[in-house]
């Protein structure tokens, strides 16, 4: 015989404690009622497993996610690397085609547009934000996007999982996507450890919908937008995270939009951002796994160890990474590079070009080349004269 349980309010006697009434509302396919109207003090179990009571009495009143313990800094809960747009190894402002900006983080655009660090004004919890800018006067209507590709070995954890997506975005005075729209996609893959904009092997949408910024700060989760959850099979071997700006008619001086906050994590629903190394330390080796930069603040200084003489055309740069890198690094760029020491018979600084020379994951190796150097003779490697250098060294999807 089919039975049914209405709701209704069970009440508590003989306790030595509180005795008003509870109300077990029922339960939703996943995260709080979205309809319907509740009393403060109403709880569901969703079909997840997760409990929400509500708060503040209303249609569908606010929920809060109850019963679970949040450390908003559990290192390695946020598959996103500088979520928190915290690093920026590289510098703080690209005109970009397409190359990587704040750290893990690559943006592109086929039109003219401008990726740097922003401080994030009026967001409590934040200092740096990533935005994102049509040049003024840009007609180019192509798409912009801001990526982060998502190793294999850190998508494996997630394969078969909930997965949420939660992320803080604004947009300026001349935001030009159509209706404020910013696009939001997680896309998943067959393949091992490739870039989402070179293209996933059997690459699939997980969710690609849209949002609606405004000139205010807005924190974009479960609850409020469905799509940002999805469930990860088991047999996708990488993730990846897009958001697109989709522009109309010419830019204005203001056409960007920033985000921050960004976080991937196993769960029904969002919890509070936490850094995925747990620490700016934490964040910043996680950060170097994938590039690292030997830099200078100024002209004439020590950028990486000392050189050796190889020929007379060429040094050899040679030392240990403080972190060991994802793979050997793949890329060097670098700026400014000089050489001190015996030149042609006499102590004086060369300017040279620098390009790898077998490096591992755990050691770099520089080849600098100029000329009129002594075999087996050591050479300073420092910033050049005009200005301060880098040796940066790139294991990236």
């Amino acid at each position: 015989m089919a039975q049914s349980i209405s709701q209704e309010a069970i009440g508590a006697t003989g306790l030595p404690g509180a005795t008003a009434a509870s109300r077990h509302a029922g339960a939703t396919t996943s995260g709080a009622p979205t309809s319907g109207t509740f009393a403060v003090g109403d709880f569901i179990v969703d079909q997840s497993g997760a409990m929400y009571v509500c708060t503040v009495a209303g249609t569908p009143g606010t929920w809060q996610l109850s019963g679970v313990s949040v450390n908003e800094n559990i290192a390695g809960k946020n598959f996103v690397i500088n979520g928190g747009m915290d690093i920026w190894q590289r510098g703080t402002t690209f005109a970009t085609g397409g190359g990587y900006t704040a750290d893990r983080w690559y943006c592109y655009a086929s039109g003219n547009a401008v990726a740097e660090t922003q401080v994030a004004s009026g967001l409590t919890g934040f200092k740096y934000a990533l935005q994102v800018q049509r040049n003024s006067g840009q007609t180019s209507t192509s798409a912009i996007y801001a990526t982060q590709s998502i190793e294999t070995l850190n998508t494996l954890p997630m394969a078969g999982q909930i997965v949420n997506l939660s992320f803080w975005a604004k947009c300026g005075a001349n935001y030009s996507g159509t209706s404020n729209q910013l696009t939001v996609q997680l896309i998943a893959g067959t393949g091992t450890d490739q870039n989402v904009i070179s293209g996933f092997t059997g690459a699939t949408a997980l969710f690609g919908n849209t949002v609606n910024l405004s000139t205010s700060w807005q924190r974009f989760t479960v609850q409020t937008n469905s799509f940002l959850t999805a469930s990860v099979a088991s047999t996708y071997t990488q993730l990846g995270i897009n958001f697109i700006e989709v522009p109309t008619g010419t830019a204005g001086g203001n056409d960007w939009f920033q985000i921050t906050g960004v976080q991937l994590e196993i769960a029904p629903q969002a919890t509070p951002f936490s850094r995925a190394g747990g620490s700016i330390g934490g964040e910043l080796a996680l950060c170097q796994r994938y590039y690292q930069r030997f830099t200078t603040s100024a002209a004439n200084q020590p950028i990486a160890s000392n050189g050796l003489g190889l020929t007379s055309g060429a040094i050899g740069c040679f030392g240990s990474f403080p972190v060991p890198m994802r793979i050997a690094p793949t890329s060097l760029d670098s700026s400014n590079v000089s050489i001190y020491g015996q030149v042609s018979g006499s102590l004086t600084q060369q300017n040279v070009t620098a390009a790898l020379n077998n490096p591992s994951p755990v050691a770099y190796a520089a080849l600098l080349t100029g000329s009129g150097f002594t075999v087996g003779y050591a050479y300073a490697v420092l910033a050049s004269t005009s200005g301060a250098g880098y040796l940066g060294f790139s294991a990236e999807l």
